[in-house]
C-alpha cells in the first residue's frame, strides 16, 4: 500500500469508517489489488495512535463487505475488488444438489451485484453445521441457513443474533421458540398435493413411496403426510427404503425421491413394455430442469426453489420478520 492511512481528528466520521473507506479507495485507486496484505493491526495503530480495537473494528467492516480475510497468523488480505458490494451474507446449505443450486440462484438474483453471498455445506454432519455458524460468528451481515432435525439445534444456532437469522427450506423438530424465515411444511405438503390428483391416483391398483435418497436426507414428515393420506383415503400403499425393485406390474404407481430410483423406474417400464402414465405412474419429489424432457416430461410434486431463494432475499433485504410456508403444487406431464 503506496500511501498512509490519513485519520482526521476533527471529522464527525468514527475513525473505524475513515480507516476501512481509506482502504476501500486504495482498492479503487488500484493501489490495492486482490491479495495484497494489509498492514497489521498493530502498525496501523501505532502509526495513527489509535486504540487496537478500533483497527479490529475497522477490518470487521471490510469482512462484512467481503472485501478483507484473515490467515491465522499472516495478517489480513485483499480478497475481492468489487467495493460497490455493500452486503455480505452467510449461506449454510446441507448439499449443493440440482434444486438447492435453483434456490441458491434465486437467492443470488433476487439480491443483485450489491450482495455477496458466501456458501457454505454442512452435508448433515451436526459438528460441521455447528462449527461452521460458529467460526463465522460477526463476519456477516445476515445469515441464512437451511437447519438440521437435531436436538441441540437451538444451541448451534443461539450466537446469531436472532434479527441476522434467516432459516430456510426446513422446520426444525427440536427449534425452541420463534425463528424467521421460509420453509416447506412436508407433511402438509403432500396431503395437499395428492389430494389434488386423488382422481388419478385411483386409476392404480396401489401407490408405492420410494423414500430413500442417495445425496440428501429426506424429511420423515414427507413418509407421514404420504401415509395419512393413503390411510384417510383407503389406497392400498406401501413404504419402500431400499432401492426400487425392476420387476414392477401393470398398474403399479410409485411417488419416488431419488433420482437413482427414477431412471431404473423408466427402464424397468420399458423393459418390461409398460407405457408411463397409463399401465404405470410416477410422481417424482422435488422439481429439477431435466424431469422437463426426459421422455416426455416426469410429473412432479415440487415447492418453487428459485420463489423460495427470491423470497428469503427479499425478507433480508427489506427487514421483514415473518414465517412463511412456501407453496408445494403437483406438475402434471403426463406421467402419472
Amino acid at each position: 500500500m503506496a500511501s498512509p492511512i490519513i485519520i482526521s481528528e476533527t471529522s464527525a466520521t468514527p475513525k473505524y469508517i475513515q480507516i476501512s473507506d481509506s482502504i476501500i479507495e486504495f482498492i479503487n485507486q488500484g493501489l490495492l489489488e486482490k491479495g495484497s496484505k494489509l498492514p497489521s493491526i498493530n502498525e496501523i495503530s501505532a502509526t495513527n495512535h489509535l486504540a487496537r480495537e478500533t483497527v479490529v473494528k475497522a477490518f470487521t467492516r471490510l469482512k462484512k463487505k467481503g472485501l478483507v480475510s484473515s490467515i491465522h497468523g499472516k495478517g489480513y488480505y485483499v480478497s475481492s475488488t468489487n467495493t460497490k458490494t455493500t452486503n455480505r451474507v452467510f449461506v449454510l446449505l446441507d448439499t449443493f444438489t440440482s434444486y438447492k443450486e435453483t434456490l441458491y440462484f434465486g437467492m443470488k438474483d433476487a439480491f443483485g451485484a450489491e450482495t455477496f453471498l458466501d456458501l457454505y455445506f454442512h452435508h448433515f454432519n451436526f459438528d460441521v453445521f455447528s462449527g461452521l455458524i460458529a467460526h463465522h460468528i460477526g463476519d456477516y451481515q445476515s445469515y441464512i441457513i437451511l437447519p438440521i432435525n437435531h436436538k441441540k439445534i437451538s444451541e448451534a444456532l443461539a450466537p446469531v443474533p436472532y434479527e441476522k437469522l434467516f432459516l430456510i427450506d426446513i422446520k426444525p423438530n427440536h427449534l425452541q421458540g420463534d425463528f424467521i424465515g421460509i420453509y416447506q411444511d412436508f407433511e402438509n405438503d403432500v396431503i395437499d398435493a395428492l389430494t389434488s390428483i386423488s382422481e388419478l391416483i385411483t386409476r392404480y391398483s396401489s401407490l408405492n413411496l420410494v423414500f430413500r435418497n442417495t445425496i440428501t436426507e429426506v424429511p420423515k414428515s414427507l413418509e407421514r403426510g404420504f401415509r395419512r393420506y393413503c390411510e384417510k383415503n383407503g389406497i392400498h400403499h406401501q413404504v419402500l427404503y431400499e432401492r426400487v425393485h425392476t420387476n414392477i406390474k401393470s398398474g403399479e404407481a410409485f411417488m419416488v425421491i431419488d433420482d437413482e430410483d427414477l431412471v431404473r423406474i423408466v427402464e424397468a417400464a420399458l423393459e418390461h413394455g409398460l407405457k408411463i402414465g397409463k399401465d404405470i405412474g410416477i410422481i417424482s419429489y422435488n422439481e429439477t430442469p431435466l424431469k422437463k424432457v426426459v421422455g416426455t416430461g416426469i410429473s412432479v410434486i415440487s415447492t418453487d426453489f428459485y420463489s423460495m431463494g427470491e423470497q428469503i432475499a427479499e425478507m433480508v433485504k427489506n427487514n421483514i420478520k415473518v414465517q412463511k410456508r412456501n407453496k408445494t403444487t403437483f406438475v402434471n406431464r403426463g406421467s402419472f
